[in-house]
């Protein structure tokens, strides 16, 4: 008999070409898009644009990833993450939850709101901050019917396989 089919550990593996982490897909998830472009740091790009490092999880949830050079710490990083969010989508100003959770083995923030405010319609941001690089993950839903409870799963699931440059 023929010996089993496998597929290598590395086509499972995201290396972004510009930002300096590598991606453990989880088994559901898959790599769209490299960016094109390097981030400038500026606002807060979305889902389609050319600087962002695009993915696509179970149920149509959506990550995609993006970074810069920063020497802000991670509370006033992410604090002008939220910001720029908010000025450039219809986010609220204040995440509805904001919590301490931790990306490659780094202090990171897990934010999560609804764009816009009270529309159900879900968004979650995570920032770190390693080698004076700051790192933003971020994840929606668009199709509007996900479950949201699964999104957050999967995007926890997505965040945990991120693996930054030493």
């Amino acid at each position: 008999s023929a010996p089993a089919a496998s597929t290598p550990a590395a086509a499972r593996t995201f290396t972004s070409r510009h930002y300096g982490y590598t991606e453990g897909l989880p088994a559901d998830w898959f790599s769209g898009v490299q960016a094109t472009q390097q981030w400038d740091g500026q606002g807060a790009p979305g889902d389609d644009d050319s600087v962002v490092d695009f993915f696509t999880g179970p149920g149509g949830v959506e990550a995609w990833a993006m970074a810069a050079p920063t020497k802000q710490s991670l509370k006033a990083y992410t604090r002008a993450t939220t910001r720029a969010s908010a000025a450039a989508h219809p986010c609220p100003a204040t995440p509805q939850t904001d919590q301490a959770i931790t990306i490659s083995g780094e202090p990171a923030r897990l934010l999560n709101m609804q764009c816009p405010a009270k529309s159900g319609f879900l968004v979650e941001i995570a920032t770190t901050i390693h080698g004076g690089t700051a790192y933003v993950f971020t994840s929606q839903n668009p199709t509007g019917s996900g479950d949201q409870n699964a999104d957050r799963t999967a995007f926890r699931k997505f965040l945990a396989g991120v693996r930054l440059q030493r």
